[in-house]
Formats: C-alpha cells, structure tokens, sequence
C-alpha cells in the first residue's frame, strides 16, 4: 500500500488557457499524510476560495489524525496496537469497510492487513541490511488476511494478535473525496485535488478540462498520454512510489496471497468518478496484473493503462488516450 516517503513520478499537471472572465488561479501544497497536497482553485473570488483552501487542508488534518497508522493517538495506530477499538469514527468505519469491499472485489489483491509485511522489508533492509528470508515471509504471511477483521456497529477487531492494517491504499483517496466536497460546499465550481498523484477534479478550469500528463515510470522527462478530467478522478500506482532496493523487486505493493511484492507490472492508472476507487483500484490491478487487472477493470466498465517489466503499454477498452 501507499506510505511514508512517495516519490511522485506518477502524474504531472500541465497548464492550459482560461476562460475570458479571468478567474484567478489560487493554489497551495501541504505535506499532509506523507505525501503533497496541491489544492488549485479558478474562482473570481480569491478571498472566499482561499478560506475554502485552508478549511480543505484542516479537514485533511482531521481525516489523518484519525487514519494514520504512524500517529500516536490516531485511531488507525490505536487498532493496531489494540487489536480492537471500540467507538471508530464515522470516517475509520467507512473506510474500513470499503477497504473490506475492494478485497472482495479483488478477489483479495487488495488487502490491508499487509502492513506486517511491510514492517518485515523495512526491518530487514534498515537494520540488517539484506532482504527478507522466505522463512521470514512465510511466518509473517500467517498474519495476512483481511477476512480477519471483525466489524460489528463501531466495533472493530482483528481476529489474529499481531494483525496489523496500512490504509495507505485508500486514505488519500478518502481525503481527496472529502475535500472536493467541502470545496463543492463553499461554492467552489473550479478545483483540482491533487494528493501525491492521486486527483480528482471539481468541474473544469472554467472553459476546458483539466489536462494530466501521465508519465513515463522509468523517465519522467517523458509522458505517455495525456489524460483530460472533468468531473472525475485518476490514480498512478507504482514500484517507484516506495521502494526497498536498486532493483525494485520488494517495494510497498504487496501481493497478499505470496507476501512478496507484485513485480509483473511497474505502473497503473486507473480512472472512475471517485478518488477512494481509483485509489484502491490501481493498487488491485496492480497486485492482479496485466490480465486479470484489464478484466477487473472492464468489468467495472472503469478506463485504465497498465505498464509492465517489459515496457508493454496495455489499455483498457475504455480508455481512450
């Protein structure tokens, strides 16, 4: 799942004309749930789409404190050290079960309770300085599986002692989502939501959609496509978000049912109306790979680009770009 450090090699903004009423552009980044947000507004009234920006990133704030797994009193860090909580907020129940959702979706490529795994790479490559045995892997593997996870009412519990869940894969998408709506509340009509690569779009810039470049994984001085959004979101997972070694074979996308990372693709973009979809779908296909990841798509009747090892660009049927 996403975490920690990301290095965005994924998606990159590129400006166009504006309408002829001049809207102005207002825009900030912030360093929030480890990753950048970029917050970019085109409204005629900068003083009221500056204080929707700041009550944006406040509510970003809001929806880490609760989903973090690295902060101390996050309810997402509590669960894991618990194993259980009672009372989850409105916010951990709901992504919690849509994470539950996309496990079943996938098939079970998409599984949160992978963050032992990761805990296991970052152990071994930090403090001993080699990858993990397949005796290690195989130990912490047994914790594995989202099916464990109990929820009842705001009750939520692990099944395993040692479970441990990363959000990584979903939250950002999550907070994009909240925050198009907050902006979409305070009268913002004009938005682009951009979470470390992970966007979504609040309408148009005013007379023409939000163009994305999506870049090339292994040269980002290059793009492949460029992707038009209006109205909807689009995600990039890669081995190059976060990575143990040189080579990229263990890196943050775990495949679940081996413990090891997925390593037949290197890139997924994915696009569908909401950032939480895009954001658990790419990390899916990802985990799936070439073949059933284009068939979990297409069955969604969701637009979508793979890039494999072998530098292989497979499209969606859908996707048109």
């Amino acid at each position: 799942m996403k975490k920690i450090t990301i290095l965005l090699m994924g998606l990159l903004l590129i400006s166009g004309c504006l309408d002829t009423d001049n809207p102005q552009k207002i825009e900030q980044t912030r360093t929030l749930m480890s990753t950048f947000f970029t917050i970019t507004v085109y409204d005629k009234d900068a003083a009221k789409a500056e204080i929707a920006i700041n009550e944006s990133f406040k509510e970003i704030e809001r929806i880490e404190n609760v989903l973090s797994i690295y902060k101390n009193d996050s309810e997402a860090y509590l669960l894991n050290k618990n194993g259980k909580i009672d009372d989850a907020s409105d916010d951990l129940l709901y992504v919690m079960n849509r994470s539950i959702e996309y496990g079943d979706l996938s098939d079970g490529a998409f599984d949160i309770t992978v963050q032992p795994i990761l805990d296991l790479y970052t152990y071994t490559f930090t403090d001993l300085k080699r990858p993990p045995t397949d005796a290690e892997i195989n130990k912490v593997s047994k914790l594995i599986g989202y099916k464990n996870i109990v929820i009842k009412d705001r009750h939520i519990e692990f099944k395993k002692p040692g479970m441990k869940i990363t959000l990584g894969g979903i939250a950002k998408g999550y907070a994009v989502d909240k925050v198009v709506e907050l902006l979409e509340e305070r009268g913002v009509r004009h938005a682009l939501v951009n979470a470390g690569g992970n966007m979504r779009s609040l309408g148009d810039k005013g007379s023409e959609d939000w163009q994305i470049a999506l870049e090339n994984p292994r040269n980002k001085a290059e793009y492949i496509t460029v992707i038009p959004l209006n109205n909807n979101a689009v995600s990039t997972s890669g081995d190059y978000e976060r990575y143990f070694d040189e080579n990229k074979t263990f890196h943050h996308i775990v495949n679940p049912k081996t413990g090891y990372s997925a390593i037949e693709l290197i890139s997924v973009t994915v696009i569908t109306p909401k950032a939480i979809d895009c954001d658990a779908l790419s990390t899916s296909v990802f985990v799936l790979g070439k073949e059933k990841g284009i068939e979990l798509m297409e069955n969604l009747s969701v637009e979508g680009l793979v890039i494999t090892r072998e530098k292989e660009i497979i499209k969606s049927k859908g996707f048109n770009y």
